[in-house]
């Protein structure tokens, strides 16, 4: 009698055991899906931070109906980290004054074109800023800034990076590209269009 008791614990025990690893897979999952980036609007006259509560300071105002790119669905304190798309400066604004639109894809691969081999270990990119406006590179956590028709070659870390291409009026460009070591790469950065 003891080991059949022991046998229906156990049974009980594994389905707890896997409807908690069911549930935890399915909150990773809803979790994903609200980190991703999304196009938004202020609802009205905001006060853009430079931190996530109203202790950090104001960059500026945002005007009712500005545009802005939301760098994660996520909040801190209640507050997103986004991208004014008007002047493309960072920074942080309340949730209660956005209104969410599309989101906006990562894109996969394509950004960096192979551009032959180097003795250096570390990847190598040679970068063109083919626009009139100063472009924001942010490759993993480091940024990049480029004048109008500036061209360098910045050194990168072999392995999947993660990217935001972004620049005044523009809608920032996203994605993931994995990174030879020992190779130079080349992207040049052009406007194309802009959309609401």
């Amino acid at each position: 009698m003891s080991n059949l008791k022991t046998t229906k614990n156990l049974n009980w025990l594994y389905k707890l055991r896997f409807s908690l690893i069911l549930v935890f897979i399915c909150s990773l999952s809803i979790n994903y899906a609200n980190a991703q980036s999304r196009l938004g609007w202020t609802t009205q006259k905001v006060n853009f931070r430079s931190g996530p509560g109203t202790d950090y300071g104001v960059i500026s105002s945002l005007s009712p109906g500005q545009q802005i790119f939301i760098i994660s669905s996520e909040t801190e304190n209640d507050f997103y980290n986004i991208i004014d798309i008007k002047s493309n400066r960072e920074g942080y604004i309340h949730k209660s004054f956005v209104k969410l639109g599309k989101i906006v894809e990562e894109q996969q691969g394509g950004l960096f074109e192979s551009n032959g081999s180097t003795s250096n270990y570390s990847p190598e990119a040679e970068i063109f800023n083919n626009t009139d406006v100063e472009l924001t590179l942010k490759i993993n956590s480091t940024i990049h800034y480029f004048s109008p028709h500036q061209k360098k070659t910045i050194t990168l870390s072999p392995g999947q990076s993660s990217y935001r291409a972004s620049a005044p009026g523009v809608v920032p460009y996203i994605g993931n590209e994995y990174l030879q070591s020992n190779m130079k790469y080349t992207w040049q950065f052009y406007i194309v269009t802009t959309y609401r």
